[in-house]
């Protein structure tokens, strides 16, 4: 199926798709101006309706939006975070997409296959899955596809996989950008089963809206947590057609759950307000 972009994506491709041959994604002269804030680790406990209750919770770990090379350090410092993550003992691991840095100024071109390499480190019994984000497209979704399939990250294209644990089978439905219109991306969350337990991994919360009420958790990143939230006022926009209080955290909807990261880099320029950057651990089970 042929994929027709936005207008200004378009045009954004043809601007910012310069060579990405620099593995240590140096900044040059901004490097002063784009060091970034010290990341936090935002914790959930979820007990989800319809899913097993385990001996042990399910411990996930979702990280998305790297945007890898907007920032002084980049590359050692994503380094560090994987150490991080794996020794938080994750059983799964999952990408929420966005992994090239598209700003528009100050270098930081640092290859999909290098991002890849380094995202690999994070060990995880239960796999490592991921979904391409808008910037992913824009840049060229088979070279980033290739990149984290080549390093052992399954990635899921509107696509469908499963894996096992404490001998239960849970899917994964993996959903990339919602900036174009997927019918195939509509048919999946249409076909969830509902007595399956079942991971809706997506770049953009947008997706939340097809998701029906079942043992569905969805996880979405793209917004950033709105990068930029001033007090008293809040995110000014979240950059998706979800609405504002789908922005960032636990979004609890009836029987639906959702949580949306607030991410680990920047697009447009290199600064957060208010949002520090940060990666997700959850532990889930059933009652």
């Amino acid at each position: 199926m042929s994929e027709r972009r936005p207008f200004l994506e378009i045009v954004a491709g043809a601007v910012l798709r310069r060579p990405y041959q620099d593995a240590a994604g140096r900044k040059g002269l901004l490097g002063l101006l784009a060091r970034p804030q010290r990341h936090v680790v935002q914790r959930h406990a979820l007990t989800l309706p319809g899913w097993p209750r385990f001996p042990r919770p399910l411990r996930i770990a979702f990280l998305s939006d790297f945007h890898l090379g907007s920032h002084t350090g980049d590359v050692a410092r994503l380094t560090a975070i994987a150490d991080e993550v794996t020794a938080l003992a994750p059983d799964l691991v999952l990408f929420g997409g966005d992994y090239v840095n598209m700003q528009l100024f100050g270098g930081g071109r640092v290859p999909p296959k290098i991002i890849a390499g380094i995202l690999s480190r994070i060990a995880a019994p239960c796999g490592r899955f991921g979904v391409l984000g808008n910037h992913d497209y824009v840049y060229g979704k088979a070279d980033v596809a290739a990149a984290l399939r080549g390093a052992g990250i399954a990635t899921l294209d509107h696509g469908r996989s499963s894996f096992a644990y404490e001998n239960h089978g849970i899917d994964i439905v993996g959903l990339s950008d919602a900036h174009i219109a997927w019918p195939d991306g509509r048919t999946l969350l249409a076909n969830l089963a509902p007595d399956r337990p079942t991971i809706v991994l997506t770049h953009d919360p947008a997706h939340f809206a097809g998701v029906p009420a079942g043992p569905f958790l969805t996880l979405a990143g793209h917004t950033h947590g709105g990068q930029i939230r001033l007090p008293g006022i809040g995110a000014l926009t979240n950059a998706s057609a979800a609405p504002m209080h789908w922005t960032h955290g636990l979004v609890v909807d009836g029987e639906r759950h959702m949580i949306v990261t607030a991410g680990l880099g920047t697009s447009g320029v290199p600064l957060r307000i208010g949002v520090p950057p940060e990666f997700v651990v959850i532990d889930v089970t059933g009652p």
